[in-house]
C-alpha cells in the first residue's frame, strides 16, 4: 500500500496493477449485491440475447468499477485517501479469465483542497479499454 500524501504528489505521476476476473469473484459479488440478472451468470442466455456481441455471461461492471477504488485505496495516493466522486463510462464487456490492467494518472492537484483529478482507465489483456474514469480523491493527509 502506497502512502503519499498531498505533498509527494505530482501532476503526470501514475500508477498501475493487474486483476484477473474469476468465476468465485462474481460468485462473491452476486452474494453481497443480489443481483441475479442471467446476463452475469448464464453463457446461453448472454449469447442468446447479446446479439452476437456476448460470447459468454458478462462479469458485473460494478465488480470491474471496483477495482478504481483499489486503485485510490492501495496505489494512488493509497492510505490516505478518500474518494470524492467517481464517473464511469463502460466500453466492451469483461468475462471471467480476462486479465485487467487499472492505470491511473493525476492530471490535477487542488493543494488547497487536498484533491486530485485522476483519469483512470482499465484495459483486458487485448489491451481493449473496457472502461475508463475521471476520479476526484481527496488526500486526507
Amino acid at each position: 500500500m502506497n502512502e503519499y500524501t498531498i505533498k509527494d504528489i505530482r501532476v503526470g505521476m501514475a500508477e498501475s496493477f493487474q486483476k484477473q476476473i474469476t468465476l468465485e469473484m462474481e460468485n462473491a459479488f452476486r452474494e453481497i449485491s443480489g443481483d441475479e440478472n442471467p446476463l452475469h451468470r448464464d453463457d446461453e442466455y448472454a449469447k442468446s440475447i447479446g446479439e452476437g456481441k456476448f460470447h459468454q455471461h458478462v462479469s458485473f461492471g460494478m465488480l470491474t468499477a471496483s477495482l478504481y477504488s483499489t486503485l485510490a485505496g492501495m496505489y494512488l495516493p493509497g492510505k490516505y485517501s478518500l474518494i470524492h466522486s467517481l464517473e464511469i463510462k463502460f466500453q466492451k464487456p469483461v468475462y471471467v479469465q480476462d486479465v485487467l490492467t487499472v492505470t491511473g494518472k493525476v492530471v490535477k492537484i487542488h493543494e488547497e483542497l487536498k484533491l486530485l483529478e485522476v483519469k483512470v482507465k482499465i484495459e483486458n489483456q487485448n489491451k481493449q479499454c473496457v472502461s475508463k474514469a475521471d476520479m476526484k480523491i481527496l488526500v486526507l493527509k
